[in-house]
């Protein structure tokens, strides 16, 4: 099989970083090691582009079937007795403690953590070569569910996820009209060649070194904060992803004080699973793209929200494919570039196209409840990708049982403060100010009704 460009892409991004992503469930109960390895194995060998490395022929990169015995990695960790953030910061080594060697290994390993007191960590650790933001989330739905049978006696399903059609941007494209490609071609090249017109202001933080190493903080946000962020998204006529991306300019304005700059580059990652020919929901493959967008943001927060929204809006009904195309066109750069220029061409481009230095993924409800895991019970869910190159903070947003996550991905080095005072506190408080014009008109509505009532 040849590797798509949504493959290719973190290929291309390895050069400077190591393009990795974590999942991680917490776990509640006894977990049979014996057992889950072998739930590991079969849910894994159920994935094509799991049981494959990855070799180059001429300018192609190709999915290389691995050998039968080649080993399904999976380490046992002891870690009782450590506070939550050695905890937390043993987690974030699992991830970017070294490359995958994606010419010999498989693209993903595991961890299973003993925390104490009965509580586990299943971890996931995948390449971005074969994986994408749902990936993980799908994998350890097969384990749950095959762990699940081992324990009790029941069948267990060792059906592989097999794709015809793994380039879906590809496949989604050659339905559309001839001249509908040429344009959506046109402007991909468009936006290959362009660069914005203001400077782009990133976060006002001392320049990390070229190895910068990561950082994790997750936690759950105020009970109330979903359901006044779902209430605020009605009052604007938007969705909770636009306001999320509006609470991360407030932030970084707030952050830089009198120092800000006007602009704002988003750097966010839209899954093409909608776009696909077929059923791609238990395929664990690359299928989203990062996209990068230039805002004005001299405006009034209406007008700034229109704006995210109309873009967000665009890429979910096919403009996405502009930056389809533009990386396209990295990739086939970066194919034909002698080896010696490739780095050099990789850090141009990341420069040029990573300045906001901020990033953000809303990757949505993740529903444990609909199945079981053995005799234990998953607690908790969270998942963060590596970010690297010049990005010094990654929001990472998740549902987990009504309960609005975020996980932070960032430089240590970079805050003075830790990192729950220097940017979850004031974010959170961001969040809760966006709420609440959405919350006063609910109240003036109230009043208004209750004055109805008593005349």
């Amino acid at each position: 099989m040849k590797l798509t460009h949504l493959n290719m892409n973190y290929i291309l991004w390895g050069k400077l970083m190591n393009s990795h992503s974590a999942e991680i469930i917490q776990l509640t109960g006894d977990i049979n090691f014996p057992r889950l390895q072998q739930a590991i194995t079969i849910a894994v060998n159920k994935q094509p582009v799991l049981r494959c490395c990855i070799k180059r022929k001429l300018l192609r990169y190709y999915w290389q079937p691995l050998p039968a015995d080649t080993p399904i990695v999976i380490e046992r960790c002891d870690y009782r007795g450590l506070s939550d953030d050695e905890l937390k910061a043993k987690i974030a080594s699992h991830t970017w403690c070294r490359q995958a060697d994606y010419q010999a290994e498989r693209l993903v390993r595991f961890y299973l953590i003993d925390a104490g007191n009965n509580l586990h960590y299943l971890q996931s650790v995948s390449h971005h070569a074969a994986a994408d933001a749902q990936s993980g989330f799908i994998l350890f739905k097969d384990i749950a569910k095959i762990y699940t049978a081992l324990t009790h006696g029941g069948a267990v399903d060792d059906t592989e996820h097999k794709i015809e059609n793994r380039d879906v941007g590809r496949v989604y494209l050659n339905k559309l009209p001839f001249s509908t490609r040429v344009r959506i071609f046109c402007r991909g090249i468009k936006a290959f060649l362009t660069k914005p017109d203001f400077a782009v202001s990133g976060l006002a933080l001392p320049e990390p070194q070229t190895d910068a190493m990561r950082s994790i903080y997750t936690d759950a946000l105020p009970a109330q904060l979903l359901p006044q962020l779902k209430a605020a998204a009605k009052h604007y006529n938007t969705s909770v992803h636009v306001l999320f991306v509006l609470a991360m300019i407030k932030f970084k304005q707030q952050f830089n004080g009198a120092d800000d700059k006007l602009g704002f580059q988003l750097l966010d990652v839209l899954t093409l699973r909608q776009f696909a020919a077929e059923n791609v929901s238990m395929s664990y493959d690359a299928y989203s793209i990062n996209h990068f967008k230039d805002f004005y943001t001299d405006k009034p927060d209406n007008e700034v929200i229109a704006d995210i929204t109309a873009y967000i809006s665009g890429l979910k009904h096919g403009k996405i494919f502009e930056d389809w195309y533009q990386q396209k066109l990295w990739v086939g750069a970066f194919l034909l570039l002698p080896e010696w220029l490739k780095t050099k061409y990789v850090a141009k481009v990341l420069d040029d196209k990573l300045r906001s230095n901020m990033l953000i993924s809303n990757l949505g409800v993740f529903n444990f409840d609909s199945y079981t895991f053995g005799d234990a019970e998953v607690t908790d869910f969270f998942s963060f990708p590596n970010v690297g190159g010049p990005l010094r903070l990654g929001f990472f947003f998740c549902t987990f049982r009504g309960r609005l996550k975020l996980t932070l991905v960032y430089d240590a080095r970079c805050f003075a403060q830790p990192v729950k005072q220097a940017v979850m506190t004031p974010f959170i408080q961001v969040l809760q100010q966006i709420c609440q014009p959405a919350a006063d008109t609910a109240a003036d509505r109230a009043d208004d009704t209750g004055l109805e009532k008593i005349a």
